[in-house]
């Protein structure tokens, strides 16, 4: 019974769910940081790339691995951490900062809108797994 229970849990669409509530986890800190730095001289606009993000989760070997050899049939996606970059080529006011409120704040609501997303569709898959271990019933 507690290795149905793992197995069940162990659903690479759930995984993937997570991996991407995680990147948007991060960019949110780091848009947030934009924003607390708004009026910090020098300060430079960071941002996380969704661009190496996708071509990350659409890569092969070595980002997939089996967890073990005999079990080649069973692959997971072990992404790498979440990165940073500046921005380069944004429009800098006299004080060499980069930072437009406008566009931190419009990337704030997409972040949350992405997350949110998730979050409702990680739940609707929980529910799915809920229901068939209740033969169909819900609650």
């Amino acid at each position: 019974m507690e290795r149905l229970k793992v197995q069940l849990l162990q659903d690479p669409t759930i995984d993937a769910m997570s991996n991407y509530m995680t990147r948007l986890s991060r960019r949110q800190q780091v848009v947030v940081s934009n924003i607390a730095n708004v009026d910090t001289p020098g300060y430079k606009t960071k941002e996380i790339s969704f661009h190496a993000t996708m071509e990350e989760l659409l890569s092969e070997p070595p980002g997939m691995r089996a967890p073990r050899p005999e079990h080649l049939g069973e692959w997971s996606f072990t992404p790498a951490e979440p990165v940073a970059y500046e921005v380069p080529d944004l429009p800098s006011r006299p004080d060499r900062n980069n930072v437009n409120i406008d566009s931190e704040l419009l990337k704030l609501g997409e972040t949350s809108f992405g997350y949110t997303m998730m979050t409702q569709l990680l739940r609707s898959k929980l529910r799915t797994i809920a229901s068939s271990i209740n033969e169909g019933r819900i609650g």
